[in-house]
């Protein structure tokens, strides 16, 4: 047996021994609303990775560019760890239009999970080529125990599974076109309570909901010259109506227990690219653009109106999210035939205003970092491993709600293996 066939059974095991130990790592609920990167390939080049992508991934990604690919079937298998340390909070936490204000130092609980995705592209078949993804692309997961967060945000835990069903089209030689549906699961949970706040007055809530969704995908693909390439990809808005109860409690009201919804957004998104490879080098610029603009309240529905002091949690809670833009830069180098080296770097803007930013989302701009490998282990398989670093800008800021200093950041590890039928 060769060397290098040692080399790459001894790396498969290792690999499969790293992504074993993570399935045993406890689950928690997503963190962070939007969730880009969904493949090894995104997760090492901080997701500049559309008008380059051929992989099964560009079943999601791009995927126009399914036809470009010269293997025939394949599925990549991959799973997500993120961690998301506490964020740290220091300032005051403001009641009653800022009249009351709870000096507060302290942090949320960290978060940690794991996430399965599944991308598969089919054989080509004449100018047409199909394609699958499964993938986890929103989630948004606060818990503070502090009594002064809590009184907002106890827990507030939006968790999505995607779906993607994919079909591309070869124009020519150097045009193509690709969209698909999408299938959204969603599913919510709100809890706060203002204990030793609002003394004598306390307000206690828990809802939770769920909601099945669809949406569409559109792709166009360009190669005007050898080497360069563009593409424009766009993902449709899909708003969830979380249906399920809701356990409401206020000093001098009768308690509430019964049916409650609340219509969340998943914004749009538009992506620009563009792709030149330089000998064993591939570079990649992404414009992406995120209409958040949709976000503009949080509406909880009940059976009824609801009276006394329970009336609070029927006033619908302006957010005037903005849209916001997102630039991704990223590298691939083909260091030896069986290695690719990869490395990203982007700058996100929040869409989240200073006047309604609160516990349950406290985002800010972010500065992220990335880099990964692929090992090509045989014709067939490949093996890659990732890291992604978003580290979020402090935020300092004044509302109704908060006047403070926010501090955070998030991690992504990612472990996949794709395969050629």
């Amino acid at each position: 047996m060769s060397r290098k066939a040692i080399f790459a059974i001894r790396f498969t095991f290792v690999f499969m021994g790293c992504v074993a130990s993570l399935y045993f790592v406890n689950e928690g609920t997503a963190g962070g609303y939007k969730i880009p990167e969904q493949s090894s390939n995104a997760v090492a080049l901080s997701a500049a990775y559309v008008a380059s992508a051929t992989g099964p991934d560009s079943a999601y990604y791009n995927p126009a560019n399914m036809v470009w690919s010269k293997a025939s079937a394949q599925i990549e298998t991959s799973l997500n760890y993120i961690t998301l340390p506490g964020v740290d909070f220091s300032g005051d936490v403001r009641f009653v239009g800022g009249l009351i204000a709870v000096p507060t130092n302290t942090h949320s609980k960290s978060e940690s999970f794991l996430l399965p995705n599944i991308h598969y592209i089919s054989p080509k078949k004449g100018k047409i080529r199909f394609g699958f993804s499964l993938v986890y692309p929103f989630g948004l997961s606060k818990r503070w125990d502090d009594r002064g967060p809590k009184a907002y945000a106890e827990e507030f835990t939006l968790e999505t599974i995607e779906t993607d069903l994919a079909i591309a089209y070869q124009v020519n030689e150097i045009f193509s076109m690709g969209g698909g549906i999408r299938g959204i699961y969603s599913e919510g949970k709100v809890q706060s309570d203002t204990t030793d706040i609002l003394n004598p007055l306390r307000l206690t809530r828990e809802m939770k909901g769920d909601d099945f969704s669809a949406g569409y995908f559109l792709a166009v693909s360009a190669r005007p010259i050898q080497d360069f390439s563009m593409a424009l990809t766009y993902r449709s808005k899909v708003t969830p109506e979380l249906e399920g109860s809701a356990q409401l409690t206020g000093t001098g009201s009768s308690p509430y227990n019964g049916p409650a919804s609340l219509e969340i957004v998943l914004p749009a998104t538009l992506q620009i690219a563009t792709a030149y490879t330089h000998r064993r080098a591939v570079f990649e610029f992404v414009y992406e653009r995120t209409y958040w603009g949709a976000y503009q309240e949080l509406d909880f529905q009940y059976a009824g109106s609801l009276t006394g002091s329970l009336a609070s949690f029927d006033t619908p809670v302006e957010k005037n999210y903005k849209d916001s833009n997102t630039y991704r830069l990223g590298l691939s180098y083909s260091f030896r035939p069986e290695v690719t080296l990869m490395f990203g770097f982007g700058i996100d803007e929040s869409p989240v205003p200073e006047s309604t930013l609160n516990f349950e989302l406290p985002d800010a701009n972010a500065r992220i970092y990335s880099t990964g490998f692929q090992y090509h282990a045989t014709e067939k398989v490949t093996l890659a491993l990732a890291y992604l670093l978003s580290q979020k800008k402090d935020r300092r800021l004044t509302n109704s709600n908060v006047s403070g200093k926010f501090e955070s950041s998030a991690h992504v590890l990612n472990g996949s293996l794709v395969y050629i039928f």
